[in-house]
């Protein structure tokens, strides 16, 4: 069986045996959508924080640690704040982005205050924007500069499964060139967002720390096939 058909029955294969439980849970998302979906907003994908998350710590007398431990698809964050003791969540979503709001403009404090509700009530959305800080679209959309191959040949061979590092080398570009290369890029990403104001430069600077001390880790770890995708979107996290 060529390999191409081999992948795509594996996906539907995959997909055939999902359970109930696949669905996604956020309250955002459409009707029937898989556990994985998440909105394509770019602060979503790209990890834009819309308040720092020292002061997420700091009113939720939290760390990255148990945030780690606490989000999954069924405990939000502000389930967690009820803990806390804070009960309403559009007033903590306010008091969350209140440092943004002084120097914000009327439309992005409305986007603010919007962004930071949702990181409070969409689980799978927050676990994501604080975690997930290498799954930006970025990455395919550079894959010329990072890995020396157009995006269609780089989703391919991630899609396989294959490492970063060895989608580097197919391209024809060392590791390290591909490594610098990816930094160079989530700098600029992180960049943009304080220039258009969806992150303040503290969050920026945190969040390039975090993806600095990821960042080797991840060109050695395995992209997911599409039906592994599929499996992992179907259990229940």
């Amino acid at each position: 069986m060529p390999r191409r058909l081999l992948i795509a029955t594996f996906f539907l294969l995959a997909l055939a045996l999902a359970p109930a439980a696949a669905q996604a849970v956020d309250s955002h998302a459409p009707r029937g959508a898989r556990g994985d979906w998440l909105p394509t907003s770019e602060w979503v994908m790209s990890s834009w924080l819309p308040f720092d998350e020292a002061r997420l710590d700091a009113l939720l007398h939290t760390n990255r640690a148990e945030l780690s431990t606490w989000l999954n698809d069924r405990r939000s964050l502000g389930q967690l704040a009820a803990r806390r003791g804070f009960h309403d969540r559009r007033a903590l979503a306010g008091a969350l982005a209140a440092p943004r709001l002084r120097t914000a403009s009327p439309a992005m404090a409305r986007t603010l205050r919007s962004r930071a509700l949702d990181m409070l009530t969409q689980p799978h959305l927050a676990r994501h924007v604080l975690f997930h800080i290498f799954h930006t679209p970025a990455i395919p959309r550079h894959a010329q500069d990072i890995f020396g191959m157009s995006p269609r040949a780089y989703r391919k061979l991630r899609d396989s499964g294959t490492t970063p590092i060895r989608i580097a080398i197919a391209g024809h570009r060392s590791p390290r060139a591909a490594r610098d290369a990816l930094r160079s890029i989530l700098v600029r990403r992180d960049d943009q967002a304080v220039r258009v104001g969806a992150m303040s430069r503290r969050q920026a600077d945190a969040l390039l720390a975090e993806q600095d001390a990821g960042l080797e880790t991840y060109m050695r770890t395995h992209y997911r096939t599409p039906a592994q995708q599929v499996a992992f979107a179907c259990r229940v996290h």
